[in-house]
């Protein structure tokens, strides 16, 4: 019997109980960054001021943090969602402010928009794959934004290269751009391999408020009994 998936929030005291191998994967947390003085140059404004900051500053909790680093990144603001079928967990969604991803300052698209959610990564366990959990995982977390009026999601895609294996693309945490397209994502910029894209949740705002108001619909017909036919003798 099929099973339905279920998207959960997982925070600290469940996350490592899902097994699933993202709770050891430091990719995004692990990034030798360049000078100081180079950093400092490249400051504008006060934002980018704040934003420096702030980078060092996730950057040197997370070295103290040889392990669980996604329970420190939880503790800072970080979003992530499991997808759960028969009670396992089969995916898992990791997103928050850039300044948490350290290694986002190693791509040529650096920096994304600030008032953005950063969409870190989706990974679905490779026996799971092809049954729809990425894109549930990716609706989820546009509704919680919505709720919380934030208007956009910017993430990193990847190119298939020939230079780079199919499973070695399939099985790296970034999403395929193929991917992101095919769920309202656009170029933002343009990179051979890495690029950046976008996606305005205003866009979609209005179909998923569709969605909600036919099902209040449904809901309200279920609730409505049928008057009862009475047959002359």
């Amino acid at each position: 019997m099929d099973t339905k998936v279920v998207i959960r929030d997982l925070f600290t005291d469940k996350l490592e109980k899902t097994g699933i191998k993202c709770v050891k994967c430091n990719f995004w947390f692990e990034y030798n960054e360049e000078s100081l003085l180079k950093d400092f140059s490249g400051i504008k404004s006060i934002s980018d001021a704040k934003d420096l900051f702030k980078r060092k500053f996730y950057k040197k909790i997370y070295e103290k943090t040889d392990q669980k680093k996604l329970t420190t990144f939880i503790s800072n603001g970080g979003m992530i969602k499991g997808a759960f079928k028969n009670r396992k967990c089969t995916g898992m969604l990791i997103a928050g402010d850039y300044n948490l991803f350290p290694k986002l300052k190693s791509f040529r698209v650096y920096p994304p928009d600030p008032r953005s959610t950063f969409l870190g990564c989706i990974f679905v366990e490779p026996s799971y794959r092809g049954a729809g959990i990425k894109k549930k995982l990716l609706v989820e977390l546009e509704k919680d934004l919505l709720k919380k009026n934030i208007g956009s999601i910017e993430t990193i895609g990847k190119r298939l290269d020939d230079d780079i294996d199919e499973d070695e693309f399939e099985n790296s945490p970034l999403l395929s751009f193929k991917f992101l397209l095919n769920n309202g994502f656009y170029l933002k910029k343009n990179d051979k391999h890495y690029p950046l894209l976008r996606l305005d949740l205003k866009s979609i705002a209005k179909s998923f408020s569709a969605e909600q108001l036919l099902l209040e619909k449904l809901a309200y017909k279920k609730t409505i009994r049928s008057p009862a036919i009475i047959r002359e003798k």
